[in-house]
């Protein structure tokens, strides 16, 4: 391939980076939008929270089979039309003007964003040389975790001068910029494809039934209850289409999901830790703007500037964390950071509605700190314990994980928040609660103490573990 001056280089990262970092943030901007959303689409709270969880389903849904598509047919063709798909899908959300309208045009937008992510890292490995391709998949990093973090302030802030369309009209210019670089500095030639690669029909099908099945089912618990026929019939079916897809996929020559890697306990057990990690990082997404705004009765613009705290605090000590990893030992960073999240849970569970709002911002504080310790080295553990051939599918899994973690992490938030409310209520809660708000607290407070309970079980664990695999 002909070497690429290193200017259009720099644009071809902008470019990837600006689709890339919108795809994560809308995976997250619309969760301040929700008690917005609710009033303006006339539904309650439980039925809203599928706007984010349905982008977030059919994205991981369709993840790793855009990527083995973008093997065979061309990862640039691929991440271009993913753009196109996304700019058009937002522009429909915008205009929708019901709950299903806004539902499905959702379900494009990630479609969109799938193929985009799911061939982002590829390109890069694929177009920039040896001497630079470590820093633009480590800036490619930092667009996914900034999107997927600063959605909820950048969201609480245009919405307390706009109405709600304006989170899905932003991505119209800033996308069609993108692609008007993305057509000037990346050329298809520049495409390589793997023709003699099969596509595993089979596998894809089950990934795609078991993930959509399972979900649907978690969220639908909301309404009619985890004893319903239903709503057993489908987690139970995706389960089990999950299990019977990792028993084939072992047995395929180009599998969609490269099993193969999880015979590596030290890839495994790392990208167990990101999944948990963004798990517990989505109680907080969803829970906080509803407990700032609905039992605080705080602004969208003071919602949006705290919520701020997260991500401005992760941004400061990511790129520390970075470069303390490669000087000392990543796994014990880790550790640290792990500590650090589940410490900071406990100032969610003791915030309430009259004690100060920096008891809840020393937790969103610690988060931050937390995250950018854990985050940079344990990107660092997952890559370094796979070979070089693997990179590719080692990130596409990884970018799964992190994917599903958002996905469980929101249903979990919001099934065990209305579980917990309907428990103390002593009958079933779909919404807010405004005639009685210290039962929106009482649940939070549970559900968090769940959070800071899995935190802990995590990093036990994963301690535990390293101590008898380094014997």
């Amino acid at each position: 391939m002909k070497q690429i001056k290193d200017r259009n280089l720099t644009m071809i990262l902008i470019g990837i980076g600006i689709v890339i970092f919108m795809s994560t943030l809308d995976s997250s901007i619309v969760t301040v939008a929700l008690p917005i959303l609710s009033k303006a689409l006339s539904t309650n709270m439980s039925l809203i929270n599928w706007v984010v969880t349905m982008y977030l389903i059919v994205m991981s849904s369709t993840l790793m089979i855009f990527g083995k598509l973008g093997d065979k047919y061309g990862k640039i063709k691929f991440f271009k039309w993913g753009t196109i798909i996304f700019v058009i899908s937002s522009a429909l959300c915008a205009l929708s003007v019901s709950w299903l309208t806004l539902i499905i045009s959702r379900s494009l937008q990630a479609i969109g964003a799938a193929m985009t992510m799911a061939t982002s890292n590829g390109i890069i490995v694929e177009v920039f040389p040896d001497n630079r391709r470590g820093q633009a998949l480590g800036w490619m990093g930092s667009f996914v975790s900034l999107g997927g973090i600063i959605g909820p302030s950048i969201g609480g802030i245009l919405l307390n001068f706009f109405p709600w369309h304006i989170i899905f009209w932003l991505n119209v210019p800033i996308g069609f910029i993108a692609t008007i670089i993305l057509l000037k500095y990346l050329p298809n030639k520049l495409d390589k494809k793997y023709p003699s690669h099969g596509f595993d029909l089979t596998g894809s099908i089950l990934l795609l039934i078991g993930f959509s099945s399972m979900f649907i089912g978690i969220l639908l618990s909301q309404q009619w209850g985890w004893n319903d026929w239903r709503i057993l019939t489908m987690t139970i079916l995706g389960l089990i289409l999950l299990i019977a897809l990792y028993r084939y996929e072992g047995k395929q020559s180009a599998p969609i999901i490269p099993v193969s890697l999880f015979k590596n306990r030290w890839f495994t057990m790392q990208l167990l830790a990101c999944f948990m990690v963004f798990i517990v990082d989505f109680f907080f997404d969803v829970i906080a703007p509803f407990y700032l705004q609905n039992a605080r009765q705080f602004s969208p613009l003071f919602s949006g500037f705290f919520l701020l705290i997260f991500p401005v605090v992760q941004l400061f000590v990511a790129p520390i964390s970075g470069s303390l990893s490669d000087h000392h030992d990543p796994f014990k960073i880790t550790l640290i950071g792990l500590g650090i999240i589940s410490f900071g849970q406990i100032f969610y569970v003791i915030s309430g509605l009259n004690n100060t709002i920096l008891i809840f911002a020393i937790g969103a504080a610690l988060a931050g700190l937390g995250n950018g310790l854990f985050h940079s080295p344990n990107n660092v553990l997952v890559m370094s314990n796979v070979s070089e051939k693997d990179y590719g599918s080692a990130g596409s899994v990884y970018s799964l994980a992190r994917t599903v973690g958002m996905v469980v992490g929101s249903a979990m938030s919001t099934t065990l928040l209305f579980g917990s409310m309907s428990l103390l209520n002593g009958s079933r809660v779909k919404s807010y609660t405004p005639q009685n708000p210290q039962l929106f607290i009482d649940g939070m407070h549970i559900t968090f103490g769940l959070s800071c309970l899995i935190s802990v079980i995590l990093l036990v664990a994963i301690f535990l573990w390293h101590r008898r695999a380094t014997k």
